[in-house]
């Protein structure tokens, strides 16, 4: 279980709290180290780091960004992950290097495309031996309508992956179905892992993880699976995501 779990309530949006709990982790962890490694994630998510993230008080040259998912398609392509923060944020500000950015090589198989990825995530964090595994200092994650986060669905075969940190995935029931994924191992060694539900949409789903994080865990649903034992989970939803949950649901008792 996590070490400190918490639960925001944001009003109609959640994009200030999720920016300002960016900006507060990533200058609390360069006061203490050289880098402030994050993992982002696409959609609306992407979306709200797109339109704010240039307006917040860090050294940007200092972080290293990885994605905690992208799909195996053409930079260009609107489904990109990557491609929404080239054209949406590094084309229309001048403080974020691109050079902080680690895409995927989505010009490989995808089979290739994972393998380079661990590849460089090992490079990157200095890693020599194939059992150590990085500890990102955050990870910004989003709750799918069905359960799923980054690019694992609920009882997919690589909510059993033991050993690769990213892997490929070809057959994804949300297209495209072409992928590269964090997996488990990797997400749950984070330091910090945010969700971030906006909509209506995300409230059933949101209930439900409530409910298997506090009692029953469900192995099958993976959002529900991230709860990193060294790490805090934190959730930001706005009112109406988080419409038919009542209180503080990690408030003990």
């Amino acid at each position: 279980m996590a070490l400190k779990r918490a639960f925001y309530r944001t009003g109609d949006a959640i994009c200030d709290e999720v920016l300002g709990l960016l900006e507060k982790f990533a200058n609390e962890t360069l006061a203490k180290q050289d880098k402030f490694r994050l993992g982002v994630s696409g959609g609306s998510l992407a979306d709200i780091l797109c339109e704010g993230m240039s307006d917040l008080r860090s050294d940007f040259s200092k972080w290293q960004i990885f994605f905690c998912d992208e799909r195996v398609v053409p930079v260009g392509d609107k489904e990109s992950t990557f491609g929404v923060f080239k054209r949406d944020l590094l084309a229309n500000c001048d403080n974020i290097p691109e050079s902080v950015f680690f895409p995927v090589n989505t010009s490989l198989e995808v089979n290739e495309a994972a393998a380079e990825y661990e590849r460089t995530l090992r490079q990157t964090f200095g890693l020599e031996k194939p059992e150590d595994i990085p500890s990102f200092d955050l990870l910004i994650l989003g709750i799918g309508p069905d359960g799923h986060t980054a690019s694992l669905f609920p009882g997919h075969p690589l909510l059993e992956e033991k050993k690769k940190l990213i892997a490929p995935i070809d057959n994804s029931p949300k297209p495209p179905p072409k992928r590269v994924t964090m997996t488990l191992p990797l997400i749950n060694n984070a330091k910090v892992c945010l969700f971030g539900a906006q909509g209506g949409g995300k409230a059933e789903m949101l209930k439900v993880t409530k409910k298997r994080i506090v009692a029953d865990r469900d192995t099958s649903l993976p959002v529900t699976l991230v709860d990193p034992p060294k790490g805090e989970l934190i959730f930001v939803a706005c009112d109406a995501a988080a419409a038919l949950i009542e209180g503080d649901p990690f408030k003990r008792s």
